[in-house]
């Protein structure tokens, strides 16, 4: 009995779908606010604040309390830029502390974790945009700044994806 190219087609279709997406890549883990992270987070907060607020020095403030968090001299630009495009867009918007609470963990992550996936890094993304909307920053605003999140993650990652894990 011959087997027709279809009956062998779609099997193999089947299998080669299951194995692709048993391969993409593994979550990473998250850091951890633990020793001196809880103060800088604070800290973080504050500064986003008091950009909200107007002050002219919180900007670099926050640029440097970022870049603690930073070990790698090609991260500090777009550590910077993220600053940058993150208080350009607070400025002039009412934060409360559970809003600038969150949007402190959410750069702190995006600064912070090494080996985070990609899943997790549009995931962090997606948070991002959508607590920046929330507190009145336009659409395409909070896109700019969710998208140098993902750079910052891109530069500072200590883990790049393996061969098999595009698919």
């Amino acid at each position: 009995m011959r087997m027709t190219s279809r009956a062998v087609l779609l099997p193999a279709l089947i299998v080669l779908l299951f194995a692709v997406a048993a391969c993409r890549q593994a979550d990473g883990p998250l850091p951890t606010a633990d020793g001196e992270v809880p103060n800088r987070l604070e800290d973080i907060s504050r500064d986003l604040l008091s950009v909200s607020r107007g002050d002219a020095q919180a900007k670099r403030d926050l640029s440097d309390d970022l870049s603690v968090f930073i070990t790698e001299a090609d991260a500090r630009p777009v550590v910077n830029e993220l600053a940058s495009r993150t208080a350009d867009v607070v400025a002039g918007k009412t934060l409360n502390d559970q809003n600038a609470q969150q949007l402190a963990h959410h750069l702190w992550t995006a600064t912070a974790a090494r080996e985070m996936s990609g899943r997790q890094v549009e995931s962090l993304q997606n948070d991002l945009h959508a607590l920046l909307v929330s507190v009145g920053v336009p659409e395409d605003n909070a896109l700019e700044v969710a998208s140098q999140a993902g750079e910052v993650q891109a530069t500072v990652t200590a883990r790049p994806r393996r061969w098999y894990e595009f698919f």
